[in-house]
């Protein structure tokens, strides 16, 4: 029995292409003027950090989680560039040898934990008081500088701005950028950084948009996006008379290269480490001492790029909350443990299960001759990691009373909350309202 079409597929077609379209730039921009709105500029200095954080979770698992991702994973490759960090970590040999994908995990660990719980989290005191627990004794030792430990921060709240701005459909926002700085200059109180030399660089006192204010009293910015401007430009500064060739940096640099490459087939190698050098900025490459990528390189990996950010913008609809990303357990098991969801190189810490080895990811893993999560036994922690043990293996056990102690006696988890919806969550039909107090459920 044969079915007949109202109109013919010549106009019917066309009619639902442009139906599709017109919704698709209606919702496109729909989230990012929803939050202009709630937060016209004379806001900033009032925003809370409560809110900023929730702005914050929304960029990183909704409107860009893959460029937040690969761009904060660049952010800490970039670090390398600098001899006095390359040094330190050729030095404990952990990015070299069996250990190398160990610690990249365990740093994506840490800096999730971080990241992506509810400031004032028990698992984000926690993970922040086990990262300053792990750099104290270098700190202590004189092996790393506060300016270097400023110079990383301002790597994981400039580099995503700055992907997507090259990568990506649209750039961010000044208010979300300002709750990028209340939120990272939060996390650089709680690292215990001093954010002196950002106002005594260069013309001592007198960077734009910071207040000077009397010795040992912290510096002042009326809101979060002044202080990121002042951090670019100390971070920029920084780089020029700092991020200089070393040895060092290029082996540091090959190790972390090599955990890249880890599920890549050895015939793509090649092609792979051209599009890497191609994402290197001209001073990252040559204080690597890596030669410059070809110019068809060039010309295929940002090719590619745009016609990703062309689709992005003109045909993708924006991820709705059922598609967030997600990068570990939202809850702890009965042993305390939590599992990852995501991993670079080796399955750290991930579960098995029949979607991880036998789903699409499981198969493509297999035929490039990686690791899925499950193989070879235990090795890979398949049970999940404590807060209190991630870390190199002779610290596993050490450093929970000095975690605890920070916790309990440093104020930088008392903030400012708010009960103010965020309106602009509740944008599109199919993004409900989230709590305030944090995305994830």
């Amino acid at each position: 029995m044969s079915v007949t079409l109202p109109l013919p597929l010549s106009i019917l077609l066309p009619l639902v292409a442009a139906a599709y379209l017109l919704l698709q730039r209606t919702l496109r921009f729909r989230r990012l003027h929803a939050l202009q709105s709630q937060y016209p500029p004379s806001s900033f200095p009032n925003m809370t950090l409560t809110e900023a954080y929730n702005i914050h979770y929304s960029l990183t698992a909704l409107e860009f989680p893959t460029t937040f991702s690969q761009s904060v994973f660049f952010a800490l490759f970039k670090t390398y560039g600098i001899p006095t960090i390359s040094s330190l970590l050729l030095h404990t040999s952990e990015l070299s040898g069996p250990t190398a994908s160990k610690r990249a995990a365990d740093t994506g660990v840490l800096l999730t934990e971080i990241f992506l719980n509810p400031p004032g989290s028990d698992r984000a005191k926690r993970a922040m008081g086990r990262m300053n627990y792990l750099h104290s004794r270098w700190q202590k030792a004189g092996k790393i500088s506060n300016e270097d430990m400023l110079y990383t921060l301002s790597l994981f709240a400039l580099e995503p701005a700055r992907w997507v701005s090259r990568y990506e459909w649209r750039p961010l926002s000044d208010v979300e950028q300002n709750a990028r700085g209340i939120y990272w200059r939060w996390v650089g109180e709680g690292m215990g950084i001093d954010m002196s030399p950002l106002l005594h660089h260069s013309t001592p006192n007198k960077l734009p948009d910071a207040t000077p204010l009397p010795q040992n009293k912290p510096p002042s910015w009326p809101h979060g996006l002044a202080w990121m401007r002042s951090l670019e430009t100390w971070s920029l500064s920084y780089e020029e008379s700092h991020m200089l060739p070393a040895p060092s940096n290029r082996s540091v640099a090959t190790g972390t290269v090599g955990i890249l490459l880890t599920n890549v087939p050895p015939s793509l190698h090649s092609a792979a480490d051209q599009a890497i050098r191609v994402l290197m900025e001209p001073r990252l490459r040559r204080s690597m001492m890596y030669p410059d990528p070809s110019p068809l390189a060039s010309r295929l990996v940002l090719g590619i790029l745009a016609l990703r950010k062309w689709i992005l913008l003109h045909l993708a609809l924006p991820r709705p909350w059922v598609l967030r990303w997600k990068w570990f357990d939202p809850q702890e098991d009965a042993e305390g443990r939590i599992h990852a969801r995501q991993f670079t190189a080796h399955p750290w810490y991930v579960r098995p299960s029949t979607g991880w080895r036998w789903g699409v990811k499981g198969l493509l893993l297999r035929l490039a001759g990686g690791v899925v999560p499950g193989d070879e036994g235990g090795r890979y922690l398949p049970q999940g990691y404590r807060i209190e043990d991630v870390g190199p293996e002779r610290q596993v056990g050490r450093g929970k009373e000095e975690m605890s102690r920070e916790v309990e006696s440093s104020g930088y988890f008392d903030f400012p909350s708010t009960t103010k919806p965020i309106a602009y969550m509740s944008a599109l039909p199919f993004l409900p309202f989230r709590r305030t107090s944090g995305f994830r459920d």
